[in-house]
Formats: C-alpha cells, sequence, structure tokens
C-alpha cells in the first residue's frame, strides 16, 4: 500500500527528487566555405564543430557540453564559464540551448 499525502488523502505520495542542474549553451552558427554549418558555444572554451546542418552540428556538439559540465560538477571543479559569453560574429545565428544533467 503506498503512502498518502498530506493534503489529499485520497492522492499518493510520490518522494521528491531533487532538482536536476540545468545550465544555458550559448552556440553560435554560421555556414562555413562549404556549404556547411560552423557552429562553437560562445560560454565555454574550445567546444566547436562543422556539420552538414544546424541539426546535426547541434547533435554533436550538446552531448560534448554536457559531458563535460557533469564531469567538473561531479568532480567539484569550477566550471570555466566564459563570463561576459564570447560576442557572435556578424555571420552567426544564437542559439540558446537549455541543457540538463
Amino acid at each position: 500500500m503506498s503512502k498518502t499525502n498530506d493534503l489529499d488523502p485520497l492522492l499518493p505520495h510520490t518522494e521528491r527528487t531533487p532538482d536536476v542542474p540545468v545550465f544555458d549553451c550559448i552556440v553560435y552558427l554560421s555556414i562555413n566555405d562549404t556549404g556547411g554549418v560552423r557552429a562553437r558555444v560562445g560560454n565555454l572554451p574550445d567546444l566547436q564543430c562543422t556539420a552538414s546542418s544546424e541539426r546535426e552540428a547541434l547533435m554533436k556538439l550538446i552531448p560534448v557540453f554536457k559531458q563535460k559540465v557533469a564531469d567538473w560538477t561531479a568532480r567539484q571543479v569550477p566550471i570555466p564559464w566564459i563570463d561576459p559569453p564570447t560576442a557572435a560574429e556578424s555571420t552567426e545565428q544564437v542559439r540558446y540551448v537549455p541543457v540538463h544533467l
């Protein structure tokens, strides 16, 4: 039998899970010389890639961002945020991607 909720005894009680941290990944996208997409992260150093489309670029870049931030967080190492983030170049579009660990 499940525990009951303090507010409504008819509702099942669920255990609260700790809040999941969310980090903003700022991505700058531009078309490269071959017609593909160049993507770079504006708020962490040395994260960039090239791909054939914006979707592919984000699918490559976001998991790397997530892994690096998760690793630094787990090791309790300060995350080397670029603050303020680097500015977008005139040829770049900006995407703000919330990343849950």
